[in-house]
């Protein structure tokens, strides 16, 4: 993840942002962060292969005698090599991926969380997903069927939009995006003398699920 989207203020907002929704309305709130959701290899593979193809045409044409060793090997290793820079640059990759592709693969890994994270588990259904997808620069926001339908037909649409505008400008960014949500949410849910959280309030990523699980073995 990049440092200069996620640092420990980025985190510090996040948790900021989902205290005040939960303070102000009866909505329980899971923020999932992921590097990528797509395990899409298509643009690596392409920026590769053609690499790997015209280091072969030059070696073969050049002037310059190749020996048959380098011929075989080089243009191989440059295509391996560019691939893997492909993988490491995002906005490179994000370019090279078509935009249905990338929305397809984090709508999908939305989805997943939305049940892996324990969001449709709450008393009152009223769990909440915002799923942040970093190489893909998109948002998904779940509601589960407590929520208001009113936010969920029309604020929340609005929010995915605002989420994924602010991406670029870093996590600090995409938390003030969300704590402005809070309002909207607590006039249509507003929260109940006996709300009890539910869901963590910590932001949801890789690195702090492995450090639960090395801490439950």
């Amino acid at each position: 993840m990049a440092a200069r989207f996620l640092d420990d203020a980025a985190r510090a907002a996040f948790k900021e942002a989902i205290e005040a929704l939960e303070t102000a309305s009866s909505i329980e709130v899971v923020v999932a962060l992921r590097r990528q959701s797509s395990g899409n290899l298509l643009p690596n593979l392409v920026v590769g292969c053609a690499a790997a193809f015209f280091a072969l045409a030059y070696m073969l044409y050049a002037k310059h005698q190749f020996s048959l060793l380098a011929i075989l090997i080089d243009p191989f290793v440059l295509g391996l090599g560019l691939g893997l820079v492909v993988e490491l640059v995002a906005p490179l990759k994000r370019r090279l991926s078509p935009r249905g592709r990338r929305r397809f693969a984090v709508e999908r890994g939305a989805k997943a969380a939305f049940y892996d994270r324990g969001v449709a588990n709450t008393r009152a259904r009223t769990g909440v997903l915002i799923y942040l997808s970093w190489m893909e620069q998109d948002a998904v926001v779940l509601a589960d069927s407590g929520v208001p339908a009113a936010w969920r037909d029309g604020a929340r649409g609005e929010l995915e939009r605002k989420l994924a505008a602010a991406m670029p400008h870093g996590g600090a960014r995409v938390a003030e995006v969300l704590r402005g949500a809070a309002a909207a949410l607590g006039a249509l849910a507003p929260r109940s003398s006996d709300d009890v959280n539910e869901l963590p309030d910590t932001l949801d990523e890789p690195a702090a699920r492995r450090a639960t699980k090395a801490g439950a073995s």
